[in-house]
């Protein structure tokens, strides 16, 4: 469905599921429907007929919009708290000029020792916060500028993996393919206001209002290369 987006957004805290279709172009969703999940397991959500309860909120959706039609879904995770790690990479340049490869090797570096040191932890944003080179300071990354000393502080946002697996299994059972998975806390920290509203936070993290953050791409699409977006932002 080109001309619209399907939200799964799980509200561990409340212990919610909230199943929203809405057009890229609007704020109101078409479709807007809360599961309460209080009666489940709250310990490792293994719920037993949570499989259940998606198959027919799907049939809903379809019964409801017989137009529509979707195979991807935007997976939401709202966690009673923000997870984040923040890392601050240096790096000698010996007056060399800074470029785009040196820069996608320093960060897809410090993404693969995160992943490698914290197996248990799936990064969902990867966001720019500074840069410094020799002692000034940018908000983004200036290329083709010889330094000395480049500086870049870094704060990777991350999801417990093994729910990621699980909803991940859950939603292939229904024939569905997860199209981005968002930390619903940072997306909702996006919004200048009405920060509660998980449709419109998912929409901004989904189109990258952001301009600071990185794309974390999917295995699939691994060819098109990690860093296709940062050669965007950082012209």
């Amino acid at each position: 469905m080109n001309n619209f987006q399907f939200f799964i957004n799980i509200n561990l805290k409340n212990m919610m599921i909230d199943f929203i279709i809405i057009s890229n172009d609007e704020i109101n969703p078409i479709f807007h429907k809360s599961i309460n999940l209080q009666n489940f397991n709250n310990n490792n959500l293994s719920f037993n007929n949570l499989d259940e309860i998606m198959k027919s909120l799907i049939l809903d959706v379809e019964k409801n919009l017989e137009k529509i039609t979707f195979q991807k879904v935007n997976l939401m995770i709202e966690d009673p708290s923000l997870n984040s790690i923040d890392l601050t990479l240096k790096e000698n340049m010996e007056n060399k000029i800074i470029n785009k490869n040196k820069i996608e090797y320093l960060l897809k570096d410090a993404r693969y020792q995160l992943i490698k040191n914290h197996p248990e932890k799936y990064i969902a944003h990867i966001i720019i916060k500074k840069c410094y080179i020799d002692d000034e300071e940018y908000n983004y990354v200036p290329f083709e500028i010889n330094c000395k000393n480049f500086i870049i502080d870094l704060s990777f946002i991350y999801l417990k993996k093994t729910l990621i697996l699980k909803f991940e299994k859950l939603l292939k059972n229904q024939q569905l393919e997860v199209n981005k998975i968002i930390c619903a806390n940072y997306a909702k920290s996006l919004l200048n206001d009405d920060i509660d509203n998980v449709p419109k936070a998912g929409l901004a993290a989904l189109k990258d209002i952001n301009l600071n953050e990185v794309s974390v791409l999917a295995k699939k699409k691994a060819k098109m290369g990690f860093f296709e977006k940062i050669f965007h932002i950082f012209s």
